[in-house]
């Protein structure tokens, strides 16, 4: 009886703790390399404030793009190397969504990165494609998912 008691206990703690925020592993691929350290990387999560970032989990820390900067563990780098393709957009929702690479050497901070975050939809990657076709031929897509 008593360990009926316990299970109770444990699963309304754990139900009443927050969960934290998915990652997806799949959601992002390549290479950090962090002082000779190879992280493993954990998966993204994109939000926006009034641009649309992205924050990347690995076992050695948190990478952030946002604003065309880099920042690793909170704090801005100040990069050698950021090359960086990239488009997403905000939901009426309030989630976002990013796709794109980003190539950087920031002093003991490098890597080579594929972001597919935010689980876009067939609508959206249509989109992103036409105003990726649209900036490589250097006319303006007719509308923006990130102002």
């Amino acid at each position: 009886m008593r360990g009926g008691w316990l299970a109770v206990a444990w699963l309304a703690g754990a139900c009443s703790q927050a969960e934290p925020p998915p990652v997806h592993g799949a959601d992002v691929t390549g290479t950090l390399v962090f002082d000779g350290a190879p992280a493993r990387l954990a998966g993204c999560r994109p939000g926006h404030a009034v641009h649309v970032f992205v924050e990347i989990d690995t076992t050695l820390g948190t990478l952030r793009f946002a604003d065309g900067t880099l920042a690793w563990r909170g704090a801005e780098l100040a990069c050698e190397k950021l090359d960086r393709s990239w488009g997403g957009g905000m939901r009426r929702d309030g989630s976002a969504y990013f796709r794109g690479s980003l190539a950087f050497r920031c002093g003991a901070l490098t890597g080579d990165l594929a972001l597919d975050c935010g689980h876009i939809t067939p609508q959206e990657s249509a989109e992103l494609a036409r105003n990726r076709a649209a900036a490589r031929s250097g006319s303006a897509p007719a509308s923006s998912p990130n102002p």
